[in-house]
């Protein structure tokens, strides 16, 4: 692979010291491994190499992997989820969550301000809270299956829509080309996210599939 490559791919994250996965692409290797959840989506992911779709130790592992290979790689925390950060652990009095209803736990999740933390220890009417990502510090393994690289230009399409809008119901019917323009359906995309969403679509295919005009491109209902 190189970088701008589309490609589609299944993987396997798991925290080296003790085996945990913690994301999975594979429905089957999910339930094998005990950690499917219902209601999850699991499907190959298609991204483009080296655009920051996917931490940066495992975009670069996509440089060193070919079409219908399986390799593990494993990415340390620099290239990972980041080194752990002293500052980021805060301590609060366990008073003020009570007042708003909450009761923490060790390993709770909460959100504050906006910031996601991790409860580490409640004692002594003291919350201790962690705001660092839970896998920073963690040597990761990925087992990284490249399924194919996309050359059609709807898929293409199709691929960075996905990054920019996931969650939104996306398929190749929502685009179609004419003469000299390439017609893309945001349907139920409203403002003020969708203005800012068709900047980005435009510039991803300026930068990343010169063969379309970012001019050409055109957004419909």
């Amino acid at each position: 692979m190189k970088n701008g490559d589309f490609v589609e791919i299944q993987y396997v994250g798991k925290i080296k010291d003790t085996g945990k996965i913690f994301d999975v692409t594979d429905e089957t290797k999910a339930k094998q491994a005990n950690v499917y959840t219902e209601g999850n989506k699991y499907e190959p992911i298609q991204v483009i190499v080296g655009a920051g779709h996917v931490i940066s130790g495992l975009d670069d592992a996509l440089l060193d992997i070919e079409v219908g290979e399986t390799k593990t790689f494993e990415i340390t925390p620099d290239k990972g989820f980041g080194k752990r950060d002293p500052s980021l652990l805060q301590i609060m009095l366990l008073n003020d969550f009570k007042k708003h209803g909450i009761f923490p736990r060790a390993g709770l999740k909460i959100e504050i301000n906006g910031h996601w933390a991790t409860v580490r220890s409640v004692s002594s009417g003291r919350v201790k809270l962690d705001f660092n990502h839970p896998l920073s510090g963690k040597i990761l393994l990925y087992e990284v299956t490249v399924l194919k690289k996309i050359e059609d230009l709807t898929e293409k399409i199709n691929a960075i829509l996905k990054v920019r809008a996931p969650g939104i119901d996306v398929s190749l019917q929502n685009i179609n080309f004419e003469e000299d323009k390439v017609n893309i359906g945001l349907k139920g995309i409203n403002p003020p996210y969708r203005s800012s969403l068709e900047e980005f679509i435009k510039s991803d295919i300026s930068n990343y599939i010169p063969e379309i005009k970012e001019s050409s491109v055109n957004f419909l209902d």
